[in-house]
Formats: C-alpha cells, structure tokens, sequence
C-alpha cells in the first residue's frame, strides 16, 4: 500500500457519497409520502421507483459513489428498522441494509456495463420490486388467515 497525497480523494469520494445518501434518503422520504395517497397496486410499484430513483440519479449527477450511496441509504434505513423499536426492527434492518447494497452492486454493473444511468436504474427497480414481492409474500404467506 502507497501513501500519497491523493487521499483525500478517497476522503472526499467517501464525504460525497455520504450527503449523496442521505439527499437521497430525505427525497425519498418525501416521495413516499406523497405515494401513500395512492392505491396499495401503485404504491408497491411506485416506492422501490422513488428510492432507486433518487438514490442513482443523486449518486450519478453529483459524482458521489454508486454503491455506496446505496449502501448508506440501506444503513440510513436499517438505523430507522431499529429506532422503530417494533418486532423485528433488528432483522428488517439488516435485510434494508444488505438488499440496498446488493441493488448498489447491481445498479454499478449494469452502469459499468452500459456506461449509462437509465438501464443502472431499471435493474436497481426490477431487483428492488422483486425482492419487496419476495418479502410480501413470506410475510403473508405466515400470516393465520
């Protein structure tokens, strides 16, 4: 390992992703309130939009780190899990942070691979929908009827 003075690109790429993620966390806050004036169809398809939306274009427009804006939006998300206090906030919680992070590996990849932000945010939505489909679904499926 090279010490040089260019750390503080690393520094500074860390500070970036940092506020990228939580701009993002707080628009997708605001997006997912006003989306919970819609209907439940909508919301389902409309919430994982909103946050893969926000975090991608806030990390690609300003620079900041692709994985890691979804990675501190996926800890930001956690850290709320476990203040919630509610049953399973601890296990929610590491599920928002790693699934955030794996929609940030794929996000990077399909960006890399296209060196463009649409198809970057369409895999982070798909993989984010069908992970939130995946989750309903055991979570209803334990439920007593």
């Amino acid at each position: 390992m090279s010490v040089s003075l260019d750390s503080c690109r690393e520094a500074n790429l860390a500070i970036l992703s940092l506020a990228a993620a939580l701009f993002a966390v707080a628009l997708a806050w605001q997006l997912n309130l006003a989306l919970a004036r819609l209907p439940g169809t909508y919301r389902v398809y409309l919430a994982p939009l909103s946050e893969e939306a926000a975090k991608t274009c806030t990390a690609v427009y300003t620079g900041a780190s692709l994985f890691f804006t979804h990675a501190l939006f996926g800890a930001a998300e956690a850290a709320w899990e476990l203040l919630s206090q509610r049953r399973n906030g601890f296990y929610a919680g590491m599920a928002a942070l790693a699934s955030h992070s794996i929609f940030g590996i794929i996000s990077v990849s399909v960006f890399e691979l296209y060196d463009a932000t649409l198809p970057a945010l369409v895999a982070g939505y798909l993989a984010h929908t069908a992970w939130n489909f995946i989750v309903a679904t055991m979570v209803n499926s334990g439920r007593k009827h």
